[in-house]
């Protein structure tokens, strides 16, 4: 039981954190095209936002899952 807690809570987190992340990625690219005084993302700075958004926030909101889960251990 102590295990399916901790990998739930690990999944609702990288779910809320995929969710995130495509929420600012998309803010980043609509704001580019739209806002003219927003630079548009392009090259390097298109990886960056990519990588951030869908890998780092994801595992960012996995470990805080599992923290989170660990709390309700307790």
């Amino acid at each position: 039981m102590r295990s399916t807690i901790l990998g739930w809570s690990a999944v609702s987190g990288l779910v809320l954190g995929l969710i995130a992340g495509t929420l600012f990625f998309a803010v980043l690219v609509v704001g580019g095209e739209l806002v003219p005084g927003v630079p548009r993302l392009a090259g390097r700075a298109r990886v960056a936002a990519t990588i951030f958004s869908f890998v780092l926030l994801p595992v960012a909101g996995a470990v805080l899952g599992w923290l989170e889960g660990r709390l309700k251990l307790r």
